[in-house]
C-alpha cells in the first residue's frame, strides 16, 4: 500500500514538494484554496494519478476540520504533511493535527515557517502520534544585498528537509538576521 502525503498551500513554492512526493510514490493530497492552481500542480506532474486535488480554504476552521477527517476516512491515515499555513489561521494547524491524529498511526508533520520562527517561533501542536519537525525560510546574501529565497531554492530545501529526521531545519539562512531583505 502507497504511503500518504498531504501537502497544505502547494500551489506556490511547494509545488515541486508535491510532485517529488508523487515520484517518491507517495499517494499525495494537494490543498489549497484555488482548484485551478491545484489542477496545474497534478497536470504538470509524471505522476498525475499519484496527486489528488482538495480545495479548501484553511482559514475556514470548521470547513478545514471536516474536510480532514474526510481525508483520513477517504484515504487513510497520512504518513507525511508538509504545511505552509499563514499566522492569519491560527487554529488552521491545532485542528490538522488534532484530525490527522485520530487513527493513532505515526506520522510526521513539517511545519515550514517564515524567517520570523526564527527569533519567535510558534508553538508546537502536541500529539502523541505526530512527530513535529519545523523547517524556517530564510534568505541569501549576494555579495552586498540580499534577497529572499526562490521557490525553487524554498521546494529544494524542505525535499532536502523530508529526507532528513532532523527537528528543525533552516533554508538558506537566517543570521546575520540584519541583513535580511526588507519586506
Amino acid at each position: 500500500m502507497a504511503q500518504e502525503a498531504l501537502v497544505i498551500g502547494a500551489s506556490g513554492m511547494l509545488t515541486e514538494v508535491s510532485r517529488w512526493l508523487a515520484r517518491q510514490g507517495y499517494q499525495v493530497t494537494v490543498l489549497g484554496r484555488d482548484p485551478v492552481k491545484l489542477s496545474r500542480i497534478r497536470d504538470g506532474s509524471i505522476h498525475p494519478e499519484s496527486i489528488h486535488m482538495l480545495p479548501q480554504d484553511y482559514h475556514q476552521t470548521d470547513g478545514l476540520r471536516q474536510a480532514m477527517a474526510e481525508l483520513v476516512e477517504k484515504r487513510g491515515p497520512m504518513d507525511v504533511v508538509v504545511a505552509w499555513i499563514h499566522s492569519t489561521a491560527p487554529r488552521a494547524l491545532p485542528v490538522i493535527v488534532e484530525e490527522l491524529s485520530r487513527p493513532e498511526k505515526r506520522w510526521q508533520l513539517l511545519h515550514v515557517c517564515g524567517s520570523g520562527a526564527w527569533k519567535n517561533p510558534p508553538s508546537e501542536p502536541t500529539s502523541k502520534v505526530c512527530n513535529y519537525r519545523r523547517i524556517i525560510l530564510g534568505f541569501t546574501c549576494v555579495g552586498e544585498h540580499s534577497r529572499w529565497l526562490t521557490n525553487d531554492e524554498i521546494a529544494a530545501g524542505v525535499i532536502d528537509a523530508l529526507q532528513t529526521t532532523e527537528r528543525q531545519i533552516i533554508v538558506g539562512q537566517v543570521e546575520p538576521w540584519e541583513k535580511r531583505p526588507a519586506k
